[in-house]
């Protein structure tokens, strides 16, 4: 590579933002450097390192004590208080996740699924007759806000007063202005349903909440809070990107799909595929905590970097055919990272798994014709805070009688 090339592709990294390209540029950018600048930097919301290689993106994750969650997993950094468990690192961090893993753990799955179903059931009732729906408004947005009602204790007539807000706190996520008054609604609003339960117990996570110790002591207004936020947060926006993303990828693809028409089975397998191609954010990022090299870079001590899951998550080194879907990719041998990795992986992972594979067992099996309008138009879009997503997905199919 001449050093012409070399110096152009730095320079376009020096420019890169997620807010001035689109998630195809971003990849392609991404893709150009693999090899060649494994750790690049850019100048933009403050100045940051990309961390593109898989097995660097995962040092990183595992190293605690050299990269630092705090003060966010954001950039730039915004006036708000830290979203727990994410934001925080030990001992703080083993406090705030406890609260969560009350909510979100290996046996919710079990516990909501026949809810879950009940409500994809009723989400496709709705549409099932007019022969055509928009899978993200009708189908991916209430099956994950539905699921964290179910989690909570929530009844499920509440979800859209939920989804407001949630949809008011991603859109002002790192903004000055709006993401003080983001925030301040939802906490609010979850501690308005904790005094509900306070008032009025019930069996289920709400009224645990209200009752629970932080750190030896009861829990307060501000972690009553938080935990909501961050419960909303990663519980519903990050889900529906992944449900949609898991339509998109079976639906335009007519191979996969037929496989997973004749072998149901197959269906964990495309979920996890869909989840590694297409990471609902792009990557989160950490504080280097001291001077290290990192894929042949010298990173300085107080430095930032994004682990840019959507990059390491198609490292040929680590997946074959990395832009393809494959279902021989098995779940459990699929090690993307869209998840995160060691002490601060998702909690809520089996949860999020368990509502994709349901929604497309579900819709599968009542809609079987099911295509996508239009599957060339498609487009993801990032629409904030390293969020990427797909926004309309027009389907037609035979009504059913």
């Amino acid at each position: 590579m001449s050093t012409t090339e070399d110096h152009d592709l730095k320079h376009r990294f020096a420019e890169y933002s997620s807010t001035t390209s689109t998630p195809d540029e971003a990849f392609a950018l991404f893709e150009e450097a693999r090899g060649r600048c494994p750790v690049p930097h850019t100048e933009t919301g403050g100045g940051f390192y990309l961390v593109l290689d898989y097995e660097d993106a995962k040092a990183v994750h595992a190293d605690a004590e050299r990269f630092s969650n705090v003060p966010g997993i954001m950039r730039p950094v915004a006036d708000r208080p830290q979203l727990p468990p994410l934001e925080y690192d030990a001992p703080e961090h083993k406090h705030w996740r406890s609260l969560f893993t009350e909510a979100a753990n290996p046996q919710t799955p079990a516990r909501i699924e026949g809810a879950v179903r009940a409500d994809v059931a009723r989400l496709i009732d709705a549409f099932a007759s007019t022969g055509s729906c928009d899978l993200v408004e009708e189908f991916a947005v209430p099956i994950p806000l539905y699921a964290l009602c179910h989690m909570l204790g929530l009844e499920t007539a509440r979800a859209a007063e939920f989804r407001r807000l949630a949809e008011a706190f991603i859109e002002g996520f790192n903004d000055v202005e709006k993401g003080p008054i983001a925030i301040g609604a939802l906490m609010e609003y979850g501690n308005m349903l904790v005094a509900e339960r306070q008032a009025n117990p019930r069996e289920d996570y709400l009224t645990w909440l209200g009752t629970a110790e932080f750190d030896g002591r009861p829990v307060g207004p501000m972690e009553i809070g938080l935990v909501m936020v961050g419960l909303l947060v990663a519980g519903h926006d990050t889900s529906v990107s992944g449900l949609t993303s898991c339509l998109y990828e079976v639906l335009s693809r007519p191979d996969i799909k037929q496989q997973l028409l004749d072998d149901p089975s197959l269906i964990p397998a495309a979920v996890d595929e869909a989840l590694r191609l297409h990471p609902p954010f792009i990557g989160f990022f950490r504080r280097a905590t001291e001077a290290v090299n990192l894929g042949g870079t010298q990173i300085p001590a107080d430095a930032s970097l994004q682990i840019v899951w959507a990059a390491a998550n198609r490292d040929p080194k680590v997946f074959e055919d990395p832009e393809e879907v494959r279902l021989d990719r098995k779940p459990g041998r699929n090690r993307h990272l869209t998840f995160g990795f060691g002490a601060h992986a998702c909690v809520g992972q089996p949860t999020a798994r368990m509502e994709m594979r349901i929604a497309l067992e579900e819709i599968l099996r009542r809609l079987p014709d099911i295509h996508l309008v239009d599957p060339d138009s498609v487009k993801y879009e990032f629409l904030g805070s390293e969020a990427q997503a797909i926004t309309k997905l027009a389907a037609r199919f035979t009504p059913e009688s």
